[in-house]
């Protein structure tokens, strides 16, 4: 017998609430947004450079040189580069957070990093994986490949 542990739940949902806290600029929906640059900016900067230096030394091969790859060897180095990357973020992320929030020095009651995981998910990730040329054409020639098994 299920009991409902929600029986005793009152669902207070309030449009006129939630709008005015979409539309509420204060001095704490400032610094989120200061943040929010500061933050971006500093992971832009530090994804060029580490995206220079692996592209340089790290994803060296030609494009030639993958097409002749076979399919199980594309799947393998994609993998371990995959792998490789996402150590490599791990760290650029506690790279960047060696940096202080500049918002909450200046702003009494602000909390900092509260909008890190916006940072983080597009602008290291999203910069991060389209800069790396050859991974993206490793996995173009992956996909065209496993499109092309009837």
């Amino acid at each position: 017998m299920e009991v409902n542990k929600y029986k005793n739940y009152k669902y207070t949902y309030n449009f006129n609430k939630q709008f005015q806290k979409l539309i509420e600029f204060d001095k704490i929906r400032i610094g989120k947004i200061l943040e929010i640059f500061e933050y971006s900016l500093i992971s832009y900067i530090v994804v060029i450079i580490s995206t220079t230096i692996l592209n340089k030394y790290f994803f060296i091969k030609t494009k030639k040189e993958i097409e002749k790859y076979t399919t199980i060897k594309i799947i393998i180095v994609i993998f371990i580069e995959l792998f490789f990357l996402i150590i490599i973020i791990f760290y650029l992320r506690k790279i960047i957070l060696l940096f202080p929030s500049l918002p909450a020095l200046y702003i009494s009651g602000f909390e900092e990093h509260t909008v890190m995981d916006y940072v983080i998910h597009t602008a290291l990730i999203f910069f991060f994986l389209e800069i790396i040329t050859n991974l993206k054409f490793k996995m173009e020639i992956l996909h065209d490949r496993l499109n092309s098994i009837e």
